[in-house]
């Protein structure tokens, strides 16, 4: 058996390999020049698609946790595969926003679930303490070998532009086969008589305990949704851009690819952000987010706007384990950790909904460059006050910790 759970941490960096849409930076291109769709409508599907995920995060995150996670990690990477067909049967906007809405539905049953799976996994192997580890040295690989997928696939656009979506449902394919060889591990006992709604209302009611009070946790999901549709955001318009400053197609994968890897060597080394303070990382997080948007308006070269772009999916995509990290040390014993995982989700996805939608109306009430430029800002004026009130009641609560801890009989 062990050897068995030491092989799902493996796989799980291959199955981080498929799950990628290698067709992502052709999506909005194809659609303009063969859906012909708006700008409008891209936003329009992006926000769409989240109010998708929103009616579907918590649910999926609770089926995870009630009916068995490796089931639900399957299905979702099933949903996922086949949400590439209506780009290559139904084409305009129905299609574009019938696919983005089946993949998105999908992700949310893998998303919760696939973390919730891996650390079980470690927990069978007494190595939960390894987490931020793992799961990052997971991403890491999985990023290194998508390079090369999300570096060739896109050449195949000129060939046939349906091509890349082929391709890409292939990929998808794969990762449902790596989810259905998954081990399952033993799962350790729920430490309540109480049936599973009841307990789980119960474990958020105690969702105060150990560093953060309740209010203070509140607004950690609050400043992770609105970061989280920041860094989203940043594909809504980012092939439509480099197409207006002159960047070839065919490098449109490269620059992806580009970021793959970069986001390979952080994902290596993510769990150093762990040694920062709490309050520490959120900042860091809040002004990596904000000066990536700045730079791509206050300049019009294109190796400098690319650069900025290349920023978001380099940190964002290893960005959550932290947070999750984070989640877990305040809630260890949860049986309940895929639907905790799907809370953070369902923040990050409401905020999803307006975050493209005002993109839109910035970038078409001035340009591409000022839209993304003024949505930087907007990004750092909502989130500075909700920094501000956590730094506040997480100093308001240190006296409180500290009189505990001088009550507590060594």
């Amino acid at each position: 058996m062990q050897k068995s759970l030491e092989q799902n941490i493996i796989k799980y960096g291959l199955y981080k390999i498929f799950t990628k849409r290698v067709f992502l930076p052709l999506i909005p291109i194809f659609l303009i020049d063969y859906g012909h769709v708006s700008l409008g409508d891209l936003a329009a599907i992006a926000s769409l698609t989240a109010i998708a995920r929103i009616l579907m995060e918590v649910p999926t995150g609770y089926v995870a946790d009630r009916w068995g996670h490796k089931p639900t990690l399957v299905f979702g990477s099933f949903l996922t595969a086949i949400s590439v067909l209506p780009y290559i049967f139904i084409n305009g906007f129905a299609g574009g926003l019938l696919a983005s809405v089946l993949f998105s539905v999908g992700y949310a049953f893998t998303a919760g679930t696939a973390q919730a799976f891996m650390h079980e996994t470690l927990m069978a192997l007494n190595r939960e303490n390894e987490y931020s580890r793992v799961m990052g040295l997971a991403q890491s690989r999985g990023l290194l070998g998508n390079v090369l997928l999300i570096s060739l696939v896109p050449l195949t656009y000129k060939i046939d532009p349906l091509m890349p979506f082929v391709l890409g449902f292939v990929c998808l394919a794969v990762s449902c086969a790596l989810a259905c060889s998954f081990v399952k591990p033993p799962v350790r006992p729920i430490a309540t008589n109480r049936p599973g709604l009841a307990h789980l209302i119960a474990n958020l009611k105690h969702f105060h305990t150990g560093k953060s009070t309740r209010l203070q946790l509140l607004l950690v999901f609050i400043l992770f949704g609105f970061t989280s549709a920041g860094y989203d955001s940043a594909i809504t318009f980012r092939e439509v851009e480099f197409k207006a400053i002159g960047i070839p197609v065919d490098y449109f994968g490269l620059i992806l690819a580009v970021s793959s890897l970069l986001a390979a060597l952080v994902g290596r080394y993510i769990h150093v952000l762990k040694r920062l303070s709490a309050a520490s990382f959120y900042a860091f997080d809040i002004l990596y987010l904000c000066a990536a948007y700045i730079l791509i308006g206050i300049t019009k070269e294109p190796i400098v706007i690319a650069f900025a772009f290349i920023l978001f999916p380099t940190y964002s995509r290893t960005r959550d384990i932290i947070f999750e990290s984070h989640v877990f040390e305040e809630f260890p014993n949860s049986n309940h950790k895929a639907t905790l995982i799907s809370v953070l989700n369902f923040f990050a996805q409401a905020s999803s909904v307006g975050a493209p939608l005002l993109l839109a109306f910035l970038v078409t009430q001035t340009d591409l460059g000022r839209g993304h430029l003024f949505f930087g800002l907007s990004l750092l004026l909502l989130t500075t006050p909700i920094f501000l009130g956590y730094k506040f009641f997480a100093k308001k609560q240190r006296p409180k910790q500290a009189a505990e801890l001088k009550d507590t009989p060594l």
